[in-house]
Order: structure tokens, then sequence, then C-alpha cells
């Protein structure tokens, strides 16, 4: 438990409410005010002297992986976004090189000259590619005429989706140029929403995808050296599909972060029952939005987390077989994947 006074948890609280944005957004609903207090006594949102801490171990697992597999490079898609700059400030810290690319398509000019601002903050190499002509050539060439002429939200998010896998295709030959691997800019509350596109920013390795994105994301970003207006910048996934991703989410991610805790404390109290977990947390009218929206999200993005979904051989467990054999080779004697359950 927290053993911070009451005037510290509440100096921390108003600290949360300033850097998830949340109070410029909305106020809490009394609800969620009540459960952030909860979280805050549980440890959940840490102070910045616990936040360096848990940087720290974060860095020296990136500095471990490098020397147990040889390798040191990572490469990045750099969004100006603070995800993608607190991944690649972490990495550097840990001594590797890191080669940033902006990738603008059709971009808003402000995301790329923050992306070029914590490039040069952080002290990566830049690499410059504008897709836009290739993104343009790829929509015309696929063989679907909705994607150049309709605009609902659905052709957005397809059309975004094409923005994303073409960003990845030249990341990974540039880490593939350089001998390195591409770095994941997933977070926690990315990965429980199922907020991302398969096989379009989800990489090798994944240096903070259990840091949620309310408090410790930007928090940590801000003690490691990312800009300002990184760090502070509304979220947005850079697509062309909406104003930002909270919009594309139905609640902020503060909202989201505290209800999937909640969530997740009552199931150990009353078990995988969504019905009984409900009840359990005991959510207001006022605050049955977030609910809705974190379900929806969640109950429709459970193949994301499990993709591919492997088929077992009827005969024996090959899977088992495979992860014997892989922890044999291995430097870290682990059968856990790293980070990568997408």
């Amino acid at each position: 438990m927290n053993t911070m006074s009451q005037s510290e948890k509440e100096t921390l609280k108003g600290e949360i409410l300033d850097m998830s944005r949340q109070a410029r957004i909305r106020p809490l609903t009394p609800w969620l005010s009540r459960e952030l207090d909860k979280q805050i006594d549980r440890g959940r949102y840490p102070p910045a002297s616990k936040l360096s801490e848990i940087a720290d171990s974060l860095v020296e697992d990136i500095r471990l992986y490098g020397t147990n597999h040889t390798i040191g490079t990572g490469v990045i898609g750099m969004s100006g976004g603070v995800d993608s700059a607190l991944a690649a400030a972490l990495t550097k810290k840990a001594g590797w090189r890191v080669i940033g690319l902006t990738l603008p398509i059709h971009q808003n000019p402000e995301e790329t000259e923050r992306g070029i601002e914590a490039i040069h903050a952080l002290g990566l190499e830049h690499n410059h590619v504008d897709l836009t002509d290739a993104y343009n050539a790829v929509i015309g060439q696929v063989g679907d005429k909705d994607l150049e002429l309709l605009d609902d939200h659905a052709t957005k998010i397809r059309r975004g989706n094409i923005r994303a896998r073409l960003r990845m295709i030249t990341i990974y030959n540039v880490a593939s140029k350089h001998k390195g691997l591409v770095l994941s800019t997933d977070n926690l509350d990315e990965l429980f929403s199922g907020f991302w596109t398969l096989h379009g920013d989800v990489g090798d390795l994944s240096p903070m995808q259990s840091l949620g994105k309310a408090w410790e994301v930007p928090m940590i970003a801000k003690l490691l050296g990312v800009p300002e207006k990184t760090y502070r910048a509304t979220p947005t996934d850079g697509l062309g599909i909406s104003q930002g991703d909270e919009e594309q989410l139905g609640a902020t991610y503060l909202e989201l972060e505290l209800m999937f805790f909640a969530m997740a404390d009552a199931i150990l109290v009353v078990g995988e029952d969504l019905e009984k977990v409900i009840n359990c947390i005991e959510v207001d009218p006022n605050t049955s939005f977030v609910l809705e929206a974190l379900t929806a999200r969640v109950k429709g993005t459970i193949y994301k987390r499990n993709s591919p979904y492997n088929l077992n051989h009827p005969s024996e467990d090959r899977y088992g077989i495979l992860a014997s054999v892989d922890m044999m080779f291995d430097a870290n004697k682990t059968t856990e994947p790293l980070k990568k359950n997408r």
C-alpha cells in the first residue's frame, strides 16, 4: 500500500490530472475520482521518484536483451507523439544505436516537426522518407475504388491501416539494412483496448507496453528529456481517421485505465464473470459510458491479442516442444514472449 501522506496523494492526483490532460478535457466523474484515489493508494499511479526507478529497470532490461541477443540497433517511426519518443528514449539510454524515421503521409506538418524535434533532443540518428506518393500509388493500385471515393469512418480506418503498414514496410527495411530490430511504440492502454493496426505498428521489441498511457508514459518521457510539446501533445494515430485517439476510443485514456484497473480488481474478488464484475464495481450512470467503451474495445479486439491464433497438432503439443527448444538456445532462459502478445 502507498505510504504517502494525504497531502502528497492530493499533489500526485493533481499531477496525474494535468499530465493525462484530463483536467483540460473534462472533470472526472465522482466514481472515477474515487477510483483514482483507490489506485493511487494501491500504487498503480506512483510518484515521479518511483517512475524513475521503473524507467531504470526497463532500461536495464533493454540493455540485457541487447547483450543476450547480440543486437544493439533499434529502428523506430517517430510520429511526433509521446509513445514513440519514450520508446526511443528508453532504448537510447540503454546504450543502443537508435534510428528515428519520420514518415509523413498527408501528415500534419506539426506532427512531423515534433518528431524531428524529439529526434534531436534525444540524440537519435534521423532518416526522413516522405511516403505520400507511395501511399497514393498503393491506393490507386489495390483495386478498391471505395478507398478513393468514400470518406466514411470505416473507409478512413482501412486507409489508415494502409498508411500504418506502408510505414512498417519502410521501418523494417531500414532495420534489415542496419542489422537491427524494430521498436514497438505501444503502451498498456493500446494493448487492452486493441488500439493498433495488426502488422502495422508492432515491431520486435516493446520497451513500454506495460506502462499506462495516462500518467506513466508522459511523466517518464518528461523525466527522460522528451520535449514538452511532445509529451503534452494530444494523442493521435496520425492516420487521418479522427482528430485524436480518445475521440475514437469513446473515453479518455485516464478514464479507460481507471475502469480497466477497477475491473481487474473485481475479477480477483468475484472471478471472470462479466455480470458479477459489473455488479461488484457498481458503476454509476454518469460513468457507464466508460464501462461501455472499455467493454466494446476489449471484447472486439481479443483476436488482435491472440494473433495469429495457432491451432495445435491433434496428436501432440508441438508448441510445447518448440518452447523447450527455444529455451535451450535462449540466453535469457525463458519461454515468455518478449512483450509481443499482439
